[in-house]
């Protein structure tokens, strides 16, 4: 059961806390880069050394399939070498990073290798649009202040995208202070202009802060010639934190503090870049810090913290084997005991990383972002989700969960205006079915239109506890379109899907799915009966309504019918259930008695 409307002095007074520590805070990409720089290694140190140390394994690069989002990675220097571990099927665009911005003139401090380096030459052959990134993290007012350093960065840009036969610049721009703000937006509209004039088709792209505190980007003058806008939506909990958390979470974590992604997303929507240009950045890596609790949340004592990439976590399964899930904000956090005291590290598993991705897919946007390419080297499971959820062979669920920008736990934010579109792919019909529902009386509305936008005839408008209840589509796809106002929130709603496709649970063109469920609704077990038309590998899955796997089982299967009975867990709110019998897979709701 979601909260009610907190006290918006005691929310504004959580967010100035959190803003004083963020504003001040260095990103994890300049955090790294740091980092390495300190190490004292060149690129080709970094290429010969991870060369070296790469793992036997590599991704495997499917030719049938193709991806339908755009996915950028970024490729710092150190992870020079890595890139034989890249899955480039499941790869868009490389963005290289860096160029790092001598403030004063607009010459680089250093591009890395930018000319010469392996990785450039890899994406180029495989079909990859790769991108040179310009990082600036200080200084801005020494930069935007001097015109020549200004033209200079621009020239050199351009120059160094075209001697590589690149396709683009990305801006990595950090802490610009608010007096800034008009001259940022002058810069990116002369870089924007002359790029495209020297280079036709090339694109500019612009990493956008998770939370901008004090509106810099003013992102609605920059859309005419910014052709890709990425929201970093990491460190919301930082490396300097006194609160552990997630350092993406994708609804809020507690109470006292409303930034996360779905915020994130809806900000920059409002703002006004359009969807089709928008990708969502996610973390290859999570924070580690000393607490004094292995209770969720607990204050870190701060002595210690770092980041942990993926593959260091993968690496390390005896020190990170007891995972715990934070259902509000659909994140995963491990505990161990370090002395008289606790660690805690909030990373994602390819489970809450594909909540992640379903919010991309429901909000749509144009794709994802990844800091940083090579954080997963050796494992293949994270190209594996991407293939599973972006590309022509995606394994789209015909059935999931939909919650209000609040999440599963908390009341949806003031002043929101946004559309969404839920339109599965093949999907014939479509069935939307309310759980809850709770909007301020007579202020915030829900509108819902029979079709892929608000143009679609509409099929009603809901407020305060008047619940759409179940709603049919004529066809495969509904929009939805929500509007608060700047006064009390409230609880908001969860509803479930289901749709029917040619590998729907219902029909198919050749006749009915090969499984039934029973009984639906259900109390205490389910029986899935199904049959194998040829020895053929069966896995089921069951979730909760946050994505959670309650249940799992897989096994290769002769030909034949076969019942499996599955326990339903003592949880609230309906249940998930995945059946895939080789390459065909069904979903479907179980509504618990």
């Amino acid at each position: 059961m979601k909260r009610f409307a907190i006290s918006i002095l005691i929310l504004l007074y959580g967010i100035a806390a959190v803003q004083a520590q963020t504003e001040q805070a260095p990103s994890i990409h300049q955090e790294q880069l740091e980092q390495y720089k300190n190490m004292a290694l060149s690129p080709e140190d970094w290429q010969r050394r991870n060369e070296q140390e790469l793992p036997a394994a590599r991704p495997k690069n499917d030719d049938t399939c193709r991806l339908q989002k755009r996915v950028f990675g970024w490729h710092p220097y150190w992870s020079n070498g890595l890139e034989s571990q890249y899955n480039w099927k499941m790869l868009s665009d490389l963005s290289y990073f860096a160029y790092e911005v001598n403030a004063t003139t607009g010459m680089a401090l250093n591009t890395y290798s930018w000319s010469s380096a392996a990785v450039v030459n890899q994406a180029l052959a495989q079909g990859v649009r790769v991108h040179l990134c310009a990082t600036l993290f200080s200084n801005h007012a020494t930069f935007f202040g001097s015109p020549t350093a200004r033209q200079t960065l621009i020239n050199n840009l351009i120059t160094l995208v075209q001697q590589r036969g690149a396709h683009g610049v990305n801006i990595d721009f950090e802490a610009v202070p608010a007096a800034q703000s008009a001259n940022l937006t002058e810069f990116i509209i002369a870089l924007g202009t002359q790029l495209h004039a020297a280079i036709p088709g090339a694109e500019l792209s612009i990493a956008l802060p998770a939370v901008d505190w004090s509106t810099v980007f003013n992102v609605s003058a920059m859309n005419p010639y910014v052709d890709i806008f990425i929201i970093m939506g990491y460190d919301y909990y930082w490396s300097g934190s006194s609160q552990a958390g997630p350092t993406d979470p994708l609804y809020s974590f507690g109470a006292d503090y409303d930034r996360n992604h779905s915020r994130s997303i809806s900000y920059y929507l409002h703002a006004g870049v359009p969807r089709e240009k928008l990708l969502l950045g996610l973390p290859y890596y999570g924070r580690e810090w000393e607490t004094v609790s292995n209770q969720a949340p607990a204050n870190t004592t701060g002595a210690f913290h770092s980041s942990r990439t993926y593959k260091t976590v993968r690496d390390n399964s005896a020190t990170y084997s007891q995972r715990n899930y934070h259902p509000a904000s659909a994140s995963n956090y491990y505990v161990y005991p370090s002395g008289n005291l606790w660690r805690q590290c909030f990373i994602n598993s390819e489970h809450t990383l594909g909540r992640r991705y379903q919010q991309v897919q429901q909000r749509g946007l144009a794709g994802i972002g990844i800091w940083a390419l090579g954080y997963d080297a050796g494992y293949e499971d994270l190209w594996n989700l991407i293939r599973d959820n972006f590309s022509t062979c995606a394994m789209q669920a015909c059935a999931d969960t939909l919650y209000d920008s609040g999440g599963p736990a908390w009341n949806y934010y003031h002043n929101e205006n946004t559309t969404y579109t839920i339109a599965p792919p093949g999907a014939t019909s479509l069935s939307v079915q309310f759980h809850s529902f709770q909007l301020e009386n007579g202020y915030d509305t829900l509108w819902i239109y029979d079709g892929s936008s608000t143009a679609a005839p509409l099929i009603g408008a809901f407020t305060a506890s008047n619940s759409p209840g179940a709603i049919q589509a004529s066809g495969g796809s509904l929009t939805f379109r929500f509007r608060s106002d700047v006064g009390v929130s409230a609880p908001g709603w969860m509803a479930t899907y289901e749709c029917s496709t040619i590998n729907s649970t219902e029909e198919s063109a050749a006749g009915a799915a090969p499984l039934r469920i029973f009984p639906n609704p259900a109390s205490d077990e389910v029986t899935v009966e199904y049959a194998v038309v040829e020895p053929q590998t069966v896995r089921i899955d069951l979730y909760d309504a946050t994505g959670r796997v309650l249940h799992s089982r897989s096994q290769m299967q002769e030909s034949g019918q076969y019942q499996a009975r599955i326990a339903l867990p003592a949880v609230s709110g309906p249940l998930w259930l995945r059946v895939r019998i080789g390459e065909k897979y069904w979903t479907k709701c179980v509504v618990k008695r």
